[in-house]
């Protein structure tokens, strides 16, 4: 059964674990704040699950957990920074404030950030541009789980695409090129389950519903079949080239405990106000999206979402009443406690 707890506990008791590990408050506090967030809205993949597979980094020195990010090349608007091997998500906020920053300046930004790690999802980046009155993107290529087409052996990431458009709600489109994120197969196969058809094959290519067949040997696959597979090329091409850095083939995942990530992710922002008044933008977007939502219904459905519309009500009524976490997740976050001699969570009854 699962274990209630309010987001602000979750994010105390995630924020004490990594200041443990050896973060700085500030970092820590981020952190933790990402993994919640995504909790909050649903993405499981990339919330509480990852906190182990951190630490254990973190305290191998696999992770920086004290990074300096630095500029390396600085052309106006454009900029390519170095994560200086710290932890995906404090690289990658300091890259969207460098490329709003490019943004405020020059109306447009794009930041391209080499050296980082595994930096959660998505979406949460994108959307720091949102407060600003912009438009955000973000990508990064990924530790190898999909193969290319044709092909039966992983190497390529599925490297996530998320755009926040300022709406209300924001239209918030956060994907992997993978039928589902990788997390939700460790997730499966963690609590000893099987994954639907259609989310992975084998190590000869073939639709398994063994988690551990598609993780140890096999691979994710791809959404839209070849489609999805070259959106994978084309990004893994651009970013693990222009930024010097490592592509999918040759990033290190969260589980290994010994070598540095060579994660490179991508930051772009759009000034709204360079073309047209904010209100104007957001009323045009509002009407889009009412139009679709009262477009006619499939048979059997209820209603139109738009893309983080589902994420945005969730988040707001776990944010109230709690997060469910799953045993399995409570227990591995009871155990580091433990190890790091700390209080356990407060649960909701």
């Amino acid at each position: 059964m699962s274990r209630l707890v309010k987001a602000e506990e979750l994010k105390r008791f995630t924020t004490e674990i990594f200041r443990k590990a050896g973060m700085p408050e500030e970092d820590a506090v981020w952190t933790a704040e990402t993994l919640v967030q995504a909790e909050s809205r649903g993405t499981s993949s990339h919330g509480v699950i990852r906190v182990p597979d951190y630490v254990t980094r973190l305290q191998s020195g696999a992770n920086n957990p004290t990074p300096r990010v630095s500029v390396v090349k600085d052309a106006g608007a454009l900029a390519l920074l170095d994560g200086d091997n710290g932890m995906g998500q404090v690289a990658a906020k300091k890259g969207m404030e460098d490329c709003i920053a490019r943004a405020e300046k020059h109306n447009v930004g794009v930041v391209i950030m080499k050296q980082s790690n595994h930096f959660g999802a998505a979406g949460t980046f994108a959307a720091m541009a949102l407060d600003q009155g912009m438009v955000g993107l973000c990508t990064t290529n990924a530790v190898k789980t999909i193969a290319p087409a044709g092909g039966k052996q992983k190497l390529l990431g599925n490297n996530p695409i998320a755009i926040a458009v300022p709406g209300d709600p924001p239209v918030q489109l956060d994907m992997a090129l993978s039928v589902v994120a990788r997390g939700y197969v460790l997730q499966a196969l963690k609590a000893g389950k099987a994954i639907p058809e259609g989310w992975g094959v084998d190590a000869e290519g073939k639709t398994t519903t063994n988690p551990d067949e598609v993780l140890a040997s096999g691979s994710l696959a791809p959404i839209a079949g070849y489609k999805g597979s070259g959106l994978s090329v084309a990004i893994d091409a651009i970013l693990g080239a222009l930024a010097g850095g490592g592509h999918s083939h040759e990033i290190i995942g969260i589980m290994n405990s010994e070598k540095a990530g060579n994660v490179t992710h991508f930051f772009a922002a759009i000034r709204i106000e360079a073309l047209l008044p904010f209100d104007q933008f957001r009323g045009a977007v509002n009407a889009l999206c009412a139009l679709l939502r009262a477009s006619p219904k499939a048979a059997d459905v209820e209603r139109i979402w738009m893309p983080g519309e589902m994420e945005f009500e969730r988040e707001q009524e776990r944010r109230e009443e709690g997060i469910p976490l799953l045993p399995e997740r409570y227990a591995e976050l009871v155990e580091l406690a433990k190890r790091f001699g700390i209080p356990e969570m407060e649960t909701l009854p």
